[in-house]
């Protein structure tokens, strides 16, 4: 949110940035370039003075010199500078932002958007398209990997987290896709979209309680705690109308209830209402596709927009660039020499590391020369640097591949390392039998503008190829690694699975390995991040963003048939526009039947056992949590490191909230979590301060949020299934037995 406080207090911070502002800036000796005004008072004095032709241009980001008016400059996005906006600069390419989520630290996600935030304006940029905030409706989701899991409250703090880094480097935040852009469609290809329920083509049926409680915290998060300067507006129908001329969105709930007050850009071509997304609230068209002067003019003559429109949304975008010291500090030098790659590196290896998720450990690592004489590693994805693909997609500076890491890391402990790919069946069966430990490193591909049509690791189940490597480093070229993993199971018992995934797989095969690793996309220097987390150097920090099922069926959007994902063709839709400024109708519509029950709520609920569980993770050390203690709004309990080795404890709180008629709630909501490194036999107390929201749910009849009389559950512990600490707290006047 970028009003009131907010806009002080990132006027101020622009001021403070290296150089003296109003001296040293583009703004020039014009009336608002006095920076003792407020930013709304000098967008009024700078809008006055503009022709409607320097409006018209605002509308796509260009320049207006008559004015002093820079263009605005962008970029992807939000693993770090790059796209096609990157200018074909390398950049210190981090760990996807699921491996982020993994982390449950608000503190590490400030750190990474901070490292991306610096990169960006090494780069003369303005503005980073990011961060990507969907949730995970589907573990098939195309660019699952880009955003921060299936819950709500985890992608909230993770994004306010990442939004706070990124814009303290003076550069402007765009938190995407608004809103439910959970997937990209089958059969499609980077950077395109699906033939069947691609984005660009689909209506999604979503009651607003599933908006409010599901899709929007992460937004409403990232305007109101992080003030994210701007918010992208998806490709997709909401309700029947499209993201970007939807009212409902960006008018009642971005800018009427949370108080919003940047500027709207639409995504690549999302724009082709110019009519209906200026009046709705949609400020600037980042591809040109509707709001060219041609199309504009004719539509201020006609009447079909107003100059009172246009006016407000230009002083929108003025507002914001003013309170982001815009104008007031020189163009941002197109210098990637200005990079700490060092300490950027080491950012994107600490958010690895702490987004590293062991799921199995028989006593098999951590690795040690003690237990471990010699390493085969093998699969082809351990010899390749793994990636989602799309706009995200970063050119690294240089790469560490797994095989790599563990090479190098070996050495230091003179533990001498084969490799073999695994086409060679026998050669690989042969490896494992000669060595202590075999590790097999697999992965799967996940790109924007394709789905994965199945979970599995094999190369049928391969989402959309990359353009920039070739398709060898993708799943498609890795042949069945689920078999490959079950051959080594069998000739090494002491066998270690590494996961490179953007996304939850099928893991049949877990209960013939030793260990399990889910390491993610794990970003330009990964394999070094891997390696140290393996052989204990340091512990695996990660907990789950979302579940990992048993089997496909078992997935949320499952139950529902193509209704519920990927879409049925319906052709004829409500408030569609078939004319020459416009694309094509969405063909296909998706009905959310699920409601509020997404990802571990769905689980639950249905009373259905995850392959592992959303909040899950191992550590080298065992935690004991409590002494619960419920004080007002004060949760508070105590962990204990009861182990060996010092770990991270990642302690999380759970709400039950009493269903109502026609408002059933999920068994468990996350509504806090922390993250705490203690010592050998050492404890910590924490606490957890919950609110109104923290026992709200939205009221589709009332439309707000309602607090309903009961005994609400509170559950502590340390994943959504392994809840130990339980009391209840009353609200809405109810009388509890506690």
């Amino acid at each position: 949110m970028v009003h009131g406080r907010g806009l002080l207090v990132l006027c101020a911070l622009a001021l403070a940035l290296p150089a003296a502002a109003a001296a040293e800036g583009r703004c020039g000796a014009h009336p608002w370039c006095t920076t003792s005004l407020s930013p709304g008072a000098r967008a009024q004095l700078l809008l006055n003075a503009m022709s409607t032709s320097d409006k018209v241009g605002l509308l796509t980001g260009t320049a207006a010199p008559a004015v002093g008016l820079p263009a605005i400059k962008w970029t992807d996005g939000a693993l770090g500078p790059g796209g096609l906006g990157s200018l074909g600069h390398d950049a210190t390419a981090m760990p996807a932002g699921i491996a982020l989520a993994a982390n449950f630290d608000e503190a590490m996600a400030r750190r990474y958007g901070a490292t991306v935030g610096a990169e960006v304006r090494h780069r003369g940029f303005d503005g980073d398209y990011g961060p990507t905030v969907n949730i995970m409706r589907t573990p098939l989701g195309g660019r699952t990997y880009e955003g921060y899991g299936e819950d709500p409250f985890l992608a909230a703090q993770t994004a306010v987290g990442w939004v706070d880094g990124l814009q303290s480097r003076g550069v402007m935040a765009d938190v995407k896709h608004f809103a439910a852009n959970n997937q990209e469609g089958q059969l499609g290809a980077t950077p395109l979209t699906g033939l069947i329920g691609g984005r660009l083509i689909v209506n999604d049926l979503v009651d607003r309680r599933e908006l409010n409680e599901i899709e929007f915290p992460a937004f409403k998060a990232a305007v109101q705690r992080a003030h994210a300067a701007t918010v992208m507006c998806s490709y997709n129908m909401v309700n029947g109308v499209y993201a970007c001329a939807n009212p409902y969105l960006l008018q009642t709930t971005l800018r009427d209830a949370w108080g919003f007050d940047g500027f709207v850009v639409s995504d690549a071509g999302a724009c082709h209402e110019p009519n209906a997304d200026i009046a709705a609230g949609l400020n600037e068209d980042i591809l040109g596709t509707c709001y060219t002067a041609p199309e504009v003019d004719a539509m201020l003559a006609t009447g079909l927009i107003s100059e009172r429109t246009l006016n407000l949304r230009t002083l929108q975008t003025l507002k914001t660039l003013f309170a982001f010291g815009f104008f007031d500090h020189p163009a941002w030098p197109d210098d990637p020499a200005q990079d700490d790659r060092t300490a950027d590196t080491a950012s994107a290896d600490a958010a690895e590391e702490g987004g590293a998720v062991l799921l199995e450990n028989d006593g098999v690592l951590p690795l040690n020369a003690q237990s471990v004489h010699s390493i085969a590693v093998i699969g082809p994805a351990a010899a390749q640097y793994i990636h989602g693909n799309g706009s995200s997609q970063v050119t690294p500076y240089a790469t560490t591949d797994a095989l790599q890491g563990i090479e190098a890391r070996a050495r230091q402990s003179h533990i001498p390392v084969t490799y073999a790919s695994g086409f060679d069946v026998a050669h690989a069966e042969a490896a494992a039998r000669s060595a202590s430990v075999a590790i097999v490193v697999a992965a799967d591909t996940e790109s924007e503008g394709a789905d994965k049509p199945c979970m599995s690791l094999v190369a049928l189940c391969s989402g959309g190829q990359a353009i920039i490597p070739a398709p060898a480093s993708t799943q498609l070229a890795f042949g069945d690694q689920d078999a490959l993993i079950s051959d080594i199971a069998k000739a090494n018992p002491r066998t270690v699975v590494v996961l490179e995934t953007g996304a939850p797989v099928l893991t049949p095969w877990r209960g013939q390995i030793a260990g399990l690793l889910e390491a993610w996309y794990p970003g330009e220097d990964g394999g070094t991040a891997i390696a140290h987390v393996l052989f204990g150097d340091v512990d695996p920090g990660g907990r789950l963003p979302a579940t990992f099922p048993q089997q496909p069926s078992d997935i949320p959007t499952a139950a529902g048939g193509a209704e519920q994902y990927p879409g049925v063709i319906k052709p004829a839709l409500g408030n569609c526009t078939l004319d020459v400024l416009s694309i094509p109708c969405p063909l296909f519509q998706v009905k959310y039947s699920e409601g509020v029950m997404v990802g571990y709520r769905s689980y639950q609920e249905r009373q259905i056992t995850p392959a592992f569980p959303f909040g899950f993770g191992l550590s080298y050390t065992g935690f004991r949590f409590g002494a619960l203690q419920i004080r007002g709004d004060r949760v508070s309990a105590t962990v204990t490191n009861t182990g060996p080795r010092t770990g991270w404890a990642v302690p999380e709180l759970y709400v039950g909230l009493p269903s109502l008629p026609g408002v059933p709630e999920p068994p468990e909501q996350l509504k806090g979590f922390t993250k705490v490194e203690l010592a050998p036999r050492r404890s910590r107390r924490f606490t957890f301060v919950l609110n109104r929201n923290s026992f709200s749910y939205w009221s589709d009849a009332l439309s707000r949020w309602q607090v309903a009389p009961g005994c609400d559950r509170i559950s502590v512990g340390s994943s959504s299934s392994s809840l130990p600490l339980t009391s209840v707290i009353a609200q809405g006047g109810a009388r509890c037995n506690i």
